[in-house]
This record gives structure tokens, C-alpha cells and sequence, in this order.
């Protein structure tokens, strides 16, 4: 069994480094687009209307803030029970190889 656990070991590590990169660019198009949508609507040239405005920002403050804040520890604890998942194989792979 140990020989074919381990064959894995770099798929898994893979998996984890993937989906490490892919909340990272989640992450990184949310801020984008938080920022981009915060200049229009405080910008008078592009799109400005006094209350609408006003309520837009508070909105993506809110989304930058505390949405980003669960968003950011939801992915850290997917990523770590995916690691954990990987340690808990290599153990079992160790005591029972």
C-alpha cells in the first residue's frame, strides 16, 4: 500500500498548491472589482449620483470588508482540510506500508 499512497503524494500536493492559487485569483478579481466599482461610483465624471453613491460605497465597503474577511477564512479552512486530508494519507500510508 505504501508504494501506491505515495505515487500520490504529488497529486495531492497539487491539488492543495491549485487550490491555494485559484481562491488567491478569486480573491484578487473580487478586489478588482470592488476597487474598479468604488472609482465609478465616486468618480462624478463616470457615475455619481449624490445618495446612490453614497449607498454604493457603504455597500462595497461592507463586501471588502466583512464579506472578503468570511470569503478569506472559508478558503483557509478548505485549504487546511485539504492539507489535513494529505497528512492524514501520508500517516496511514506510513503505519500501514
Amino acid at each position: 500500500m505504501a508504494q501506491t499512497v505515495n505515487l500520490r503524494e504529488a497529486e495531492y500536493q497539487t491539488i492543495v498548491a491549485e487550490l491555494s492559487q485559484m481562491h488567491t485569483d478569486q480573491l484578487s478579481t473580487v478586489e478588482d472589482f470592488v476597487a474598479e466599482m468604488k472609482m465609478m461610483v465616486t468618480s462624478q465624471e463616470i457615475f455619481w449620483a449624490n445618495k446612490t453613491s453614497v449607498k454604493m460605497t457603504d455597500m462595497l465597503d461592507v463586501l471588502s470588508g466583512d464579506i472578503m474577511t468570511l470569503i478569506k477564512q472559508a478558503f483557509q479552512d478548505s485549504e487546511a482540510g485539504v492539507a489535513n486530508m494529505v497528512t492524514s494519507i501520508m500517516i496511514t500510508d506510513t503505519v500501514k506500508g
